[in-house]
């Protein structure tokens, strides 16, 4: 698989990430509104954004009811009823997210020999003595050959942290000393180490030149197969190590001869909730986060939450949505001076813009309209459950109430739901420029 063989799509079923079709080809899925950008910008703004969101403290419990249990080792998704689960068939979450740079490095075996005549015959080295007071001599240096032997479990570390700095600069933009942490020397003087002995100095498998990157990447196959031959004891780290080596190389061993989605989300609602939340609390150089009143905190960035902050919005949840024995969840609720502003995000490419009363053949309502008027219905309660709340605690009651769907979207821009008479509340569709807040959360990655 070379990045320059993939076409971008707009994923129309929720799916977004990479997908091995029956012709060989492959397309990236992208959410809706970031159709337009390159392959390889695509795909490494997904990359990290799912890094990034594996590390929110999302609730298996409740993503498993809701949308099915996160997969890493499947080659591919199973087909369930919505979901959040995750594949990664090529490797990458192995390689380069979860990998242990100190687990990686104690693979590395290095064994020293010394030429048996420089301690045989020590009289030959005398004039290089110290003697003490008792004319007893010691040998600071003896003079001989030295041999060092790297063997394949060592060649094999090399390979990954070449592999890897390929990766972090060339292909994501990051700097890998925010990845690999207080191991960025040892890792980066391997990686140059392996460069030398093995690759030219311009060989990576994402350069402009798709020639080069395929050249680059049936040289580092060779490699990999020779390293594998040389190495004698191979542990279960090893060839772990060394599976998904090849899995990335070899475009996850031709998927198994499997087609469909080979990386990527099965769902991305509930990453979208967590770009949604990020964008808020971005906004106004960082400080939005001080208008939180509440919200939905499963899927808020880790570095944006703190347990006193959760447990703060956890009270004023309950104190304001917990009703006749449901536990209502508003995915944000934003007070400043003026207002207070209720926001639910969706990820829905057409955004419903007026409740629906028709109903199809049979008098059964038709699924799409059941989901919208259920939105609107929701929304309308967040409306009035607030306004009951700033009724009851005698608070200074804001100038405005507002309710908001947020949507992707290819601009940002705001526009009123059209409907008579006027929602009280208003009711606002705000689409977010989804390549804009993509970048931003994406930039999270560098600072782990």
């Amino acid at each position: 698989m070379l990045v320059h063989k993939i076409v971008v799509v707009e994923s129309n079923d929720g799916a977004v990430g990479l997908f091995s079709l029956g012709d060989g080809s492959y397309h990236l899925k992208v959410p809706f509104g970031m159709v337009d950008m390159g392959a390889t910008e695509a795909l490494a703004v997904l990359y990290k954004t799912f890094a990034v969101f594996r590390r929110t403290a999302r609730s298996f419990e409740r993503l498993g009811q809701l949308d099915g249990l996160e997969e890493h080792s499947n080659p591919g998704l199973e087909a369930q009823n919505g979901g959040t689960s995750f594949c990664d068939a090529l490797g990458l979450d192995e390689l380069f997210d979860r990998a242990d740079p100190l687990h990686l490095l104690s693979l590395c075996e290095r064994r020293a020999q010394q030429s048996w005549n420089a301690s045989r015959f020590l009289e030959r080295h005398l004039h290089l003595a110290i003697f003490d007071k008792n004319a007893a001599p010691y040998l600071e240096r003896v003079p001989g050959s030295r041999r060092e032997t790297c063997y394949g479990a060592t060649e094999i570390v090399g390979f990954y942290c070449f592999v890897a700095e390929d990766f972090y600069l060339a292909f994501l933009g990051a700097d890998p000393t925010s990845v690999w942490g207080h191991f960025s020397s040892d890792a980066q003087a391997l990686a140059a180490s392996f460069r030398h002995r093995y690759m030219a100095e311009n060989d990576s498998l994402f350069s402009s030149d798709p020639q080069q990157c395929l050249r680059t990447r049936q040289h580092l196959q060779g490699l990999l197969s020779q390293i594998n031959r040389n190495t004698s004891l191979r542990n279960a780290d090893y060839r772990l190590l060394h599976e998904v080596l090849e899995r990335y190389l070899y475009g996850g061993h031709a998927h198994q001869g499997r087609q469909g989605q080979i990386w990527g989300v099965k769902n991305f609602w509930a990453v979208w909730e967590s770009v949604c939340l990020h964008h808020a609390a971005s906004a106004e150089n960082g400080r939005g986060i001080q208008q939180f009143l509440t919200c939905d905190f499963d899927h808020l960035p880790a570095p944006l939450s703190t347990p006193d902050l959760r447990k703060k919005w956890e009270a004023q949840r309950e104190a304001m949505y917990h009703r006749n024995g449901i536990q209502r969840r508003p995915d944000l609720v934003l007070h400043t001076r003026t207002q207070v502003k209720v926001v639910d995000f969706k990820y829905y490419r057409d955004a419903p813009n007026h409740r629906y009363t028709e109903v199809s053949e049979g008098g059964i309502e038709k699924k799409p309209m059941r989901k919208a008027n259920q939105d609107f219905n929701n929304m309308e309660i967040y409306g009035l459950l607030t306004h009951n709340y700033l009724l009851r605690t005698a608070e200074p009651i804001p100038n405005l109430i507002t309710l908001e769907f947020w949507l992707p979207g290819s601009a940002a821009q705001s526009s009123p739901v059209d409907h008579k008479p006027a929602w009280v509340p208003p009711l606002n569709v705000v689409r977010l420029c989804t390549s804009e807040v993509m970048h931003n959360y994406s930039r999270q990655y560098d600072y782990r």
